[in-house]
């Protein structure tokens, strides 16, 4: 099956009294060449790779380039910076790194939603727009766009999902991939009853106490999956999952990219 392509690559920026602007330009196919502005703060650290990470969280999930609710199967995303496939590796092999916060912020849905998504990492010029092709540039907040990525439901309200948290529902529910992952765990919290039931041990408790306030347990009365949610100022973060066996191991080790 064909893949779907989209090439990023951040030209230039530009320093303003209160703000960076980055210009990304972007392809998918051979002939939709166009070019959007992203807006930093001006204490960003490496501006042009996180406006990478920013076009792609716009075009994919905002702008629907390819289709509403795309995730990361039969998707190839292209950067010009090495960091952002560093960074994905990174997340995949369970390693973090303090060195670059910002790009893990700005790029979070490209190791969960986009997981399984190919990158590539490529310098070439040659496709860039002309100017004849850039008749609208759209100014993307970089502030809107940085952090996990939130969805609503009617349940919960707005709810964020870790890697972590997808990779424990991936071994519970036999998921073959964090594409599967991502749409079932999604159906699960757009639809269907859920409810919130007491926390299962002390010693759990005890254990998610110290990355946050005392956890939510939610599950469907129907299904034995136990989901932990920690709340956050406006949203409710989705922190593990596990089985009702009260043998079970339950484990949070909370990484870079799940404190966000």
């Amino acid at each position: 099956m064909a893949l779907d392509t989209l090439t990023v690559y951040a030209a230039s920026k530009t320093e303003h009294p209160d703000h960076l602007l980055v210009r990304v330009y972007w392809m998918t196919g051979k002939n939709r060449r166009k070019a959007i502005d992203v807006s930093f703060p001006l204490s960003c650290h490496d501006c042009q790779a996180a406006a990478e990470a920013v076009a792609i969280r716009y075009l994919l999930s905002e702008a629907n380039i390819f289709n509403v609710n795309r995730t990361g199967l039969n998707l190839k995303l292209v950067f010009s910076k090495g960091a952002i496939k560093k960074m994905a590796k990174n997340a995949a092999n369970r390693k973090s790194s303090l060195n670059n916060r910002d790009l893990y912020e700005y790029g979070y849905p490209i190791y969960t939603r986009y997981a399984e998504a190919q990158i590539e990492v490529s310098k070439d010029k040659f496709w860039f727009p002309i100017q004849e092709e850039i008749t609208e540039v759209p100014v993307v907040n970089s502030q809107e766009l940085k952090g996990i990525e939130k969805i609503d439901t009617d349940s919960l309200g707005v709810i964020a999902i870790t890697r972590h948290a997808m990779e424990k529902y991936g071994v519970h529910c036999g998921t073959i991939d964090m594409n599967t992952t991502w749409k079932n765990i999604n159906r699960r919290f757009k639809s269907g009853k859920i409810e919130q039931i007491e926390l299962p041990s002390k010693v759990f408790v005890h254990k998610l106490k110290k990355y946050g306030s005392a956890p939510e347990v939610w599950k469907h009365p129907d299904n034995p999956l136990h989901y932990v949610f920690c709340n956050r100022t406006n949203h409710k973060l989705l922190v593990t999952v596990f089985n009702k066996d009260p043998d079970e191991l339950v484990t949070f080790n909370p990484s870079l990219y799940n404190k966000i």
